[in-house]
């Protein structure tokens, strides 16, 4: 095996881990505020790479496409919120699982309705769509656009979290509701910015990776079940966690496809028992 392979292998799990990480981030933030395990988190992914995809048949403009899914995405998940969840905050984690499952399931067939069951592709920006060539080290200048806007992704959530006043309220939230809102603060409203934020960068997540591959229905269900392995290794509720979970996983997916293709995405899963039977708590849990 060559070592520029390897190395390119290498940077190919980084780039996807991260974005890995940066889906994962919105499941997580949402759980740790409302303790809630918001399976409709796939949903939101898939639409915002529908949507991404639409826009772009449209305006042909990938920046302007990728703006507008998240947007529509975030008007969605409002109406999610106000109707469906709102309804589930404080109840059993059961109810949650069983009813965000529902929404995804329901947001899937109408997406087979509208888009159809044909898989759907875009292509990157022009600029973008190159090879960056090293000897024998081959690498395409969108992995390292997807890492870049994931990691600065990560850097602004990490920001808003640990040094703004709406971070704190989540914190505090997330310990005492009842106490925060003792305080005069309106802890529904809160959860509700929490949960809109989440789910955008659930789009953001499918806006991003909607290039690099089919954009086609079931596409949701996978990705959830990707963020939930993250999330579990990463530990429920730590950001850092997630992140450093995603760049694992995403590492652990890129050497198996070297050595078995069809195993690939199934190690996301052999890594979280492993740390279920080893650290159940993640890396950076706390609970």
């Amino acid at each position: 095996m060559e070592l520029g392979y390897l190395l390119q292998q290498t940077m190919f799990g980084i780039s996807i881990g991260l974005t890995f990480s940066m889906i994962s981030i919105g499941f997580s933030i949402t759980f740790g505020l409302s303790r809630i395990i918001n399976l409709a988190h796939g949903a939101f992914y898939a639409l915002g790479a529908y949507f991404i995809f639409s826009a772009m048949m449209v305006f042909n403009n990938y920046a302007f496409s990728l703006l507008i899914a998240v947007a529509g995405v975030g008007l969605i998940s409002f109406f999610v919120e106000r109707v469906i969840v709102r309804g589930l905050y404080g109840k059993d984690i059961d109810l949650s699982l069983i009813t965000t499952f529902s929404i995804l399931l329901v947001a899937s067939t109408l997406i087979r309705v509208v888009w159809g069951l044909d898989p759907k592709s875009i292509s990157p920006p022009a600029f973008l769509n190159v090879q960056i060539s090293t000897g024998s080290f081959v690498f395409p200048a969108y992995y390292i656009f997807l890492a870049a806007c994931s990691a600065a992704i990560f850097i602004i959530v990490w920001i808003i979290i640990n040094k703004t006043m709406l971070g704190r309220i989540i914190k505090a939230g997330s310990e005492d509701k009842e106490r925060v809102e003792t305080l005069g603060i309106n802890m529904g409203r809160v959860f509700t910015i929490n949960y809109i934020f989440g789910s955008m960068l659930a789009a953001l997540g499918g806006g991003l990776m909607a290039p690099l591959m089919s954009i086609e229905p079931s596409m949701g269900s996978r990705i959830v079940l990707l963020c939930f392995a993250v999330v579990v290794v990463g530990g429920m509720g730590s950001i850092f966690g997630t992140m450093l979970a995603g760049i694992i996983i995403g590492l652990s997916i890129s050497y198996v496809t070297i050595l078995s293709p069809p195993m690939a995405e199934a190690t996301a899963f052999l890594v979280m028992a492993i740390f279920l039977l080893l650290r159940p708590k993640g890396l950076l849990g706390t609970g």
